[in-house]
């Protein structure tokens, strides 16, 4: 099945608040899944009813969300999901029940799309019998798997509580869970609206991890309602409806880069900007964002090894989000003028907006500390004085002999002149760096402590310190297929440092159309063929433009050997009684994935 473009449906017009009440009606909309209140890494199929997150490499450790376009403030309506199909993972390291999981739900417009059932604004039942709500979970129905359908029913006539209940294949579950719907609770019943109107609302809501789903929103889709609950899309006839956030041009969108050294208090800006403003919905892109979605909360030797998927996955999300409008905060050190370059090109009709965050010697000590004690993780020398020695405070395009991207450059704690008086200091001592131990170093009284560090985001998403300049590398079709996408890997290794820069510029994703996208941002490096056959085991490898066996060993820092994928294969039966199924719905129909077998990136543990 092809994929269509994420835009807005041509049956409404949304209000200057970009979202609909029963006055901006053109004529009925459909209800579907919204491509404007989705994760980054979650496809939606044309009919607007099948959807699927992305599933390759690190992706199959992460949960991937989306929320219908459509919300209610009353009535008593339901809607259905049913099971399609398993995606194909290789995650030996994690147990089968847990490597696909189906929760869906609802919950308010403004709440986090990957917390279904964790927050005080959104209800979830999964597939393993559990339903959650405010990150407290409880049996209470079957479990679900392929082939089954589950029908979401929301009553928000009850009086005094709402209620939410479940249907398993037809079979009334029973009553979830009763809930306050007023101002007191929810606040989407006889509730003031908020500013943004799809925040008054509740919408049908799914999280996946490598599970394929088709909704059901009204009959035609499928869907036998419960007794006594009408089909979500009666609510259009009814009236009783809020239309779900919608895309903007991307002239009126913004992307922000954060900059700064590792523990300098980027992520914890951005975080506080992104609270500030709810109204901007800006997706955080950065190392928190992947674990988040992996939801990670352990530091164990899984941990460690899932960290090696970050990098691939950042930069897929990073690719996706260029072409998809919306505001983003790009959180990574981002200190390399080449890298932010490179980066920002394929945001051409975005503002574009560097946040520096530079502060004074003894406050970055302090940080350190705080980031050392939290996180045990260090910064090798070697990287930190390569990224202070290339560290060029960002100019805006106005600016005189500029040649990078930015519309604005915002200095929040020291200003420009201030900045690059402590930079040209630290480039001055960085020798005194050089003369401490190669190993790790923890946080000293020393200035020159900054080495010791934990790395707060990883230079190697933006690039690393050193680049590749002024060759362009081609798409290559067979490295990655997606519905109507392709990609091309690039990774650099500096020979004098070993460091590894990493660029993935990779277009995947069903409802995106292919569309001309800036070429890979950094040149391939020559490599030993031997070391790179041997490093990757596919039947292209001589296409792969890094060596990792060097990039690894070569560096004292780095003493860490490529991990052989294991060739195990996920058990032939699902844990619901059932031979596991193809990875794709088999009602549609898109070329088949060809990932490299078994291939994981890795990267330096210090990230």
């Amino acid at each position: 099945m092809a994929s269509t473009k994420r835009q807005l449906s041509e049956e409404w017009i949304p209000n200057s608040t970009n979202t609909m009440t029963p006055h901006h009606f053109v004529s009925s909309p459909r209800v579907v899944l919204n491509q404007a209140d989705c994760d980054l890494d979650f496809n939606v199929e044309s009919d607007g009813l099948v959807g699927y997150g992305l599933h390759d490499q690190g992706f199959a450790y992460c949960w991937s969300a989306a929320r219908a376009n459509v919300g209610i403030t009353r009535g008593r309506y339901c809607f259905g999901c049913k099971i399609v199909s398993l995606q194909q993972v290789p995650m030996e390291d994690t147990d089968f029940e847990e490597r696909h999981i189906c929760r869906l739900g609802i919950s308010r417009g403004d709440d986090m799309l990957g917390e279904l059932g964790e927050t005080k604004y959104s209800f979830g039942y999964d597939g393993t019998g559990k339903f959650s709500h405010e990150e407290k979970s409880s049996d209470y129905g079957k479990r679900f798997g392929v082939g089954d359908t589950i029908v979401c029913c929301i009553d928000l006539e009850g009086k005094p509580m709402a209620s939410i209940g479940f249907s398993k294949n037809g079979k009334w579950l029973g009553t979830a869970l009763h809930f306050f719907p007023s101002p007191l609770g929810l606040g989407v019943v006889d509730s003031p609206l908020k500013d943004f109107q799809w925040k008054s609302a509740l919408f049908p809501h799914v999280l996946l991890k490598n599970v394929v789903v088709k909704m059901q929103f009204s009959l035609e889709d499928g869907l036998v309602p419960q007794e006594g609950f009408k089909p979500w899309a009666s609510a259009i006839e009814d009236r009783n409806i809020i239309m779900g956030p919608a895309f903007s041009d991307q002239s009126n969108c913004e992307v922000i880069m954060m900059v700064g050294l590792p523990a300098s208090g980027k992520t914890t800006w951005a975080e506080k900007w992104v609270e500030e403003h709810p109204e901007k919905r800006y997706a955080l892109l950065g190392t928190k964002l992947i674990l988040d979605k992996m939801k990670l909360n352990d530091c164990g030797e899984r941990f460690d090894r899932l960290m090696d998927q970050v990098t691939g996955v950042f930069n897929v999300l990073l690719t996706r989000a260029a072409i998809i409008p919306r505001n983003y905060i790009i959180d990574q050190t981002n200190v390399h003028k080449n890298a932010r370059k490179h980066k920002l090109k394929p945001f051409a009709d975005y503002q574009k907006i560097a946040v520096v965050v530079f502060p004074k010697p003894e406050e970055l000590k302090v940080r350190c500390d705080k980031r050392f004690k939290e996180t045990g993780k260090k910064v090798p020398p070697d990287s930190l004085k390569n990224m202070i020695a290339n560290y060029v405070l960002p100019k805006s395009m106005d600016m005189p002999n500029s040649d990078e991207y930015f519309d604005q450059v915002k200095f929040v704690e020291l200003n420009r002149d201030e900045s690059q008086m402590y930079l040209d200091q630290m480039k001055q001592d960085r020798t005194s760096i050089s003369n401490t131990s190669s190993s790790q170093l923890q946080c000293s009284d020393s200035f020159h402590s900054l080495a010791g560090s934990p790395l707060q985001n990883q230079e190697s998403f933006t690039g690393g310190v050193n680049h590749g300049q002024g060759i362009h590398s081609q798409i290559h079709p067979s490295n990655y297929w997606m519905p109507s996408q392709v990609n091309t890997n690039v990774h650099v290794v500096d020979q004098h440092h070993g460091s590894m820069n990493s660029f993935s510029e990779v277009y995947p994703g069903s409802q995106i159309p292919p569309v001309p996208l800036a070429p890979s941002p950094c040149g391939r490096y020559p490599i030993n063929r031997n070391e790179a056959n041997e490093a990757f085991p596919i039947s292209n490898a001589a296409t792969m433009p890094f060596d990792y066996h060097r990039s690894y060993n070569d560096n004292s820092g780095f003493q860490r050997h490529l991990q052989t994928p294991s060739s195990a294969t996920p058990d032939s039966v699902s844990p619901f009684g059932i031979p596991k199924p193809s990875s794709r719905p088999p009602d549609v129909s898109f070329p088949d994935y060809k990932p490299y077998p078994g291939f994981t990136p890795q990267r330096p543990r210090y990230y």
